[in-house]
């Protein structure tokens, strides 16, 4: 899709959006360590990132989802955390938007207020300066667009005008900008087959003894024939990435298993 004349600064460049100051205790409780380049708790996330960036220069993909079967596997905590190591690369700007519009946590990831503007407003016409929506995240190279739970007619807003400006505004950013959008899960509703039609690449986050490989076909093939980037086997029950926190990582790109 190509991005209008007019959908240009829909969202702002990262220096001229309002930085939210989160201090180190707060990313600590909510698990945000893909800032920390020395903590062993951020290595599964330096990986992944290693691992999108080859498939972003060789498939030139700059709009990322992240999605996953059902609820409740770790999505959000991957997305955010995915979102946060690859802004420690100095060629990016990563811009994180959380587009699980019935069940928005990313606002509370980032410690972001309980209430206050949404991308939600942005797409009911409350709030259209997106600009009042996003914050940097202290002085790093990540913007956040948080949601806040709303009464409103989801898939109707995704695929509304206002819905289309914003999608194109995500391609309209510089050069050097990628886009991790934390869908909902792929058999909520409809919204997150909307959303993939709108993405260069999805990655899809699986739980160990939890996801289905059935779930995890119908997923693909539902997203198709936007690119399957690959699967992110969370809370992996065995020593290979494990912390004393206790989750880890195994990869399947490309495939499953």
């Amino acid at each position: 899709m190509i991005a209008t004349k007019s959908d240009q600064g829909l969202f702002p460049p990262i220096d001229k959006i309002e930085p939210l100051d989160v201090l180190p205790e707060q990313f600590e409780d909510q698990n945000i360590v893909g800032f920390r380049n020395a903590d062993t708790r951020a290595r599964p996330f330096k990986m992944l990132r290693s691992q999108i960036v080859r498939q972003m220069e060789d498939r030139e993909i700059r709009v990322i989802g992240v999605t996953s079967a059902a609820p409740n596997v770790g999505k959000t905590f991957v997305a955010s955390n995915m979102a946060a190591a690859l802004s420690r690369i100095s060629d990016y700007d990563v811009y994180l938007v959380d587009l699980d519009l019935h069940r928005p946590a990313v606002a509370e990831r980032f410690s972001f207020e309980p209430e206050g503007w949404g991308i939600h407003d942005f797409l009911t016409g409350e709030q259209p300066d997106i600009g009042q929506i996003a914050r940097r995240i202290n002085e790093e190279r990540l913007v956040v667009v948080p949601g806040y739970k709303r009464d409103v007619a989801t898939g109707e807003l995704l695929t509304s005008a206002t819905g289309a400006r914003m999608f194109e505004g995500l391609r309209a950013l510089p050069k050097g900008s990628v886009v991790i959008v934390d869908m909902p899960p792929i058999f909520a509703d409809d919204d997150a087959v909307i959303i993939g039609q709108h993405l260069d690449g999805f990655v899809l986050i699986v739980e160990d003894g939890k996801s289905t490989r059935k779930q995890v076909q119908e997923t693909i093939r539902l997203l198709s024939p936007t690119p399957f980037m690959g699967a992110v086997l969370n809370r992996y029950r065995s020593q290979l990435f494990a912390d004393e926190y206790g989750y880890g990582f195994a990869y399947g790109y490309g495939g499953y298993y």
